[in-house]
């Protein structure tokens, strides 16, 4: 088949000359639409997702240029690599929520708060670099033996077995959990919601939509989940000597503050205690 009679194929499976263009369409009006109902509805949620967004931007930006002038080790290098790695993840996380991918969104964000995790563990001796990254194992299934290993013993010493969370904090930690991975395994949370949508007789939607319902959950986790990785960043203050930065890092500290203090729900108004006692005082 040469190029010619594959973009006849193309166009054929397209349903047009115009290959996908309708359907591209078709999503990104979809998707304003969502952005447009999250402005009036979440503004606040979005708003902070971009603060933040452009402070975190700026935070790792200071690094690059310190790092280059200052002795680090290894364990400091991941720390640095693991924040670069999530700024995308973060930044792609509130873009997805804003245009109503819900558990595409929650996807994203219980990958931030295992990260997160990770770099608590390393920071307080729970695990050292060697154990996370599988070095010296023998074979892939080593290797991931290894991780599993370290990330058991990272929930255990800081979660489960942290004498300095009480029983408030444990749930509100069971809670995200318990949604995040139905929302990442197997879609589980989402073909239940669409299983509903069906017992209900309501249409079942191929493209995304603002569903309140939803939203309020995604909003809970990805808020949470950032929460809990920028509350990571004290973690590179070797690289971070700036008394500028300190000052906004406390006002980025505020927001997130002040957006749990005004909800309602008490697995949120746990958070606090699960931040200080998990990820460490913040500056």
């Amino acid at each position: 088949m040469n190029k010619e009679e594959y973009a006849e194929l193309l166009a054929e499976i397209g349903g047009g000359r115009e290959i996908g263009i309708a359907a591209r369409r078709e999503r990104d009006a979809a998707e304003q639409l969502a952005v447009t109902q999250h402005e009036d509805e979440l503004w606040g949620l979005l708003c902070l997702g971009d603060a933040v967004h452009q402070f975190y931007r700026d935070t790792l930006d200071l690094v690059r240029r310190t790092v280059v002038t200052i002795p680090v080790d290894e364990m400091q290098i991941a720390m640095v690599n693991w924040h670069i790695v999530s700024f995308e993840r973060f930044a792609v996380a509130f873009h997805l929520m804003a245009r109503a991918y819900y558990f595409e969104a929650i996807a994203l964000a219980r990958d931030l708060w295992e990260i997160a995790l990770s770099l608590a563990g390393l920071k307080r001796n729970v695990v050292r670099l060697e154990e996370l990254l599988g070095a010296g194992a023998t074979d892939p299934r080593h290797m991931e033996q290894m991780s599993r290993d370290a990330d058991a013993r990272i929930r255990r010493t800081l979660l489960r077995d942290n004498p300095a969370l009480d029983q408030r904090a444990r749930d509100a930690v069971e809670t995200f959990l318990v949604l995040a991975n139905l929302s990442t395994h197997k879609s589980k949370l989402h073909l239940g919601l669409n299983f509903r949508e069906v017992a209900q007789g309501s249409s079942i939607s191929i493209f995304p939509r603002f569903e309140m319902k939803q939203a309020a959950v995604a909003q809970n986790i990805l808020y949470l989940a950032s929460w809990s990785l920028i509350s990571t960043l004290p973690y590179l203050e070797f690289a971070l000597p700036s008394a500028d930065w300190a000052s906004g890092y406390q006002r980025v500290q505020l927001a997130f503050q002040e957006g749990v203090g005004r909800g309602s729900d008490q697995a949120v108004q746990a958070w606090p205690t699960i931040l200080e006692h998990v990820f460490g005082r913040t500056r």
